[in-house]
């Protein structure tokens, strides 16, 4: 296929909406061998970044991954089908998020309103065994493809 792009790209406005909408993606995380997650979001349109709640075992290559990373990308897409289908590219660094900062409150209101929450069956463990922290995802970078349209 070359250097050509597939696809036709996608506005600001047109990510936006399919940030709020979408939810979920995959959030990679840098090093020798990157890290790859499936993660749920909420998309903060105001402030342009992207609000995760992590969930850390005892035992997790999670965080220490974290504590070696600067900078992430976030890929979130769409399927449909052949001819209908999108995808957004997001890369910029990942911030904890303090608990007692006030902050904390809005980025619970923004993940709750846009994210597609999964159940926690994935962790094999009880909820009281988990860390929850809150992280934010600081756009630097991104850019969206949508299918051709149909002639």
């Amino acid at each position: 296929m070359g250097n050509e792009e597939y696809g036709g790209a996608m506005s600001k406005p047109e990510i936006a909406a399919f940030l709020e909408r979408q939810g979920h993606g995959v959030l990679s995380l840098g090093g020798e061998i990157p890290y790859s997650l499936p993660i749920s979001f909420g998309y903060d349109v105001f402030e342009n970044r992207c609000i995760f709640q992590l969930l850390f075992p005892t035992d997790s290559r999670k965080r220490d991954r974290l504590e070696d990373t600067t900078g992430v990308s976030l890929v979130s897409y769409e399927w449909n089908d052949i001819d209908d289908w999108r995808s957004v590219v997001i890369t910029g660094p990942l911030c904890r998020i303090d608990d007692e900062s006030p902050a904390v409150m809005g980025a619970s209101e923004v993940f709750a309103e846009h994210a597609s929450v999964a159940g926690l069956s994935g962790f094999n463990r009880p909820m009281e065994e988990l860390d929850a922290e809150w992280y934010e995802l600081d756009i630097e970078e991104m850019s969206g493809r949508h299918s051709p349209p149909v002639e």
